[in-house]
């Protein structure tokens, strides 16, 4: 029988193993909503770092070692992502973070991680100002892999020619007014804007809003807010009998307003989005099918955005030969990663020129009409 001491000196060696294990680990952290009205997108977040890791650590990892994924609750505000952040940087000691979903809470963030110089992923954020900061900007630790508002307002400005009038309805957040805003610095001087509702993230009573602008016979009504929101206004919409098309950015590809699209009243309506599940590509079904066997549905363009986030990030890591921050860093910025959109590479201020879908609703189905480039 081992003596106690002999156990003692086991133990060490196990506990030092598992030291040692955990050291070699990549850590990769996310702060997203966990908790919020918007604690789905941060479902499909989770969902989609676990997927990615699990994927690279199947075929060995990165540099033989495992990578972690990790997650805290921003709530989409600042300061709770602000906190989510700092515990997994101070006491997970993650190598990389991405996140989040809210441009308020990632520009909150965004010093932080400057501060900790650790590489900082935005996979899903618009607002123009993460761009404007990023790189050349100033703060040269964070990379966006999405198109920024400017870059999606300029296709819809475009998209929006032809039509003489529209109504806005957007979210009034700092994504909803910041799109309205550069949406209305494109349009031509010759389509006019009948009338501007900001939604409280919390609201759910849409008629009156609805009954205004059905008086007011827009040509269409440009939607700028998240996917819980719109499915409230569509069902309204509907209700109250609605005909007039939703342009602009309403997330007519989310599964949270499959079956209203499918009813076939949304016929003429479109939208620019950054993904759409059912894109016919080799890499986008193999992430599809890969998400509905595990998760028992489609992927979230959230999701989308965290999958190819961590996948490059393996990559740039691969290329470093190391997790040290500043090889890290510098090989994100000379990606050229081969993304289901095409290859992603950052400019000078560590903006990525993703491509975007322009989709179009046509017999209760949304269509995928163009990929169109971002400037």
């Amino acid at each position: 029988m081992p003596s106690a001491i002999t156990r003692f000196f086991v133990a060490c060696a196990l506990a030092a193993a598992a030291a040692c294990a955990a050291a070699q680990e990549i850590k990769i952290g996310l702060a997203g909503p966990i908790t919020g009205p918007l604690a789905f997108l941060g479902q499909h977040m989770k969902w989609a770092g676990e997927l990615a890791t699990d994927e690279i650590n199947q075929k060995g990892g990165v540099l033989g070692r495992k990578l972690v994924f990790l997650m805290q609750d921003s709530g989409c505000r600042p300061a709770d992502g602000v906190a989510a952040a700092e515990k997994l940087l101070n006491q997970d000691r993650v190598d990389v973070m991405l996140g989040d979903v809210c441009s308020g809470s990632t520009m909150a963030v965004m010093p932080v991680m400057e501060k900790a110089q650790r590489p900082f992923i935005v996979t899903v954020s618009t607002h123009p100002d993460i761009t404007a900061k990023s790189g050349a900007g100033g703060n040269k630790w964070v990379f966006r892999t999405v198109a920024h508002d400017g870059m999606i307002a300029d296709v819809v400005a475009q998209k929006m020619k032809g039509l003489k009038t529209i109504a806005i309805v957007a979210e009034d957040t700092d994504y909803g007014r910041g799109a309205v805003r550069l949406l209305k610095e494109r349009l031509p001087a010759s389509l006019k804007i009948v009338s501007e509702d900001y939604l409280k993230q919390t609201e759910t009573e849409f008629l009156p809003i609805l009954t205004r602008i059905r008086a007011s016979k827009p040509d269409a009504i440009g939607t700028y807010v998240l996917d819980q929101q719109a499915s409230n206004l569509m069902r309204q919409y509907l209700q109250f009998g609605m005909s007039i098309p939703l342009v602009g950015r309403p997330p007519l590809g989310s599964g949270v307003v499959a079956e209203l699209v499918k009813s076939g009243k949304f016929d003429g309506s479109w939208t620019v989005y950054p993904y759409y599940d059912k894109f016919k590509e080799p890499k986008n079904e193999a992430l599809v099918n890969a998400f509905v066997q595990r998760f028992r549905q489609p992927p979230h363009y959230a999701a989308w955005g965290v999958y190819e986030g961590i996948k490059m990030y393996a990559d740039a890591v691969r290329r470093a030969g190391s997790t040290d921050p500043e090889r890290v860093r510098e090989a994100i910025a000379k990606s050229s990663f081969d993304a289901i959109l095409g290859p992603m590479q950052f400019d000078a201020n560590n903006q990525a020129h993703s491509r975007m879908m322009y989709m179009v609703v046509e017999h209760g189905t949304v269509q995928v009409k163009e990929l169109a480039a971002t400037k």
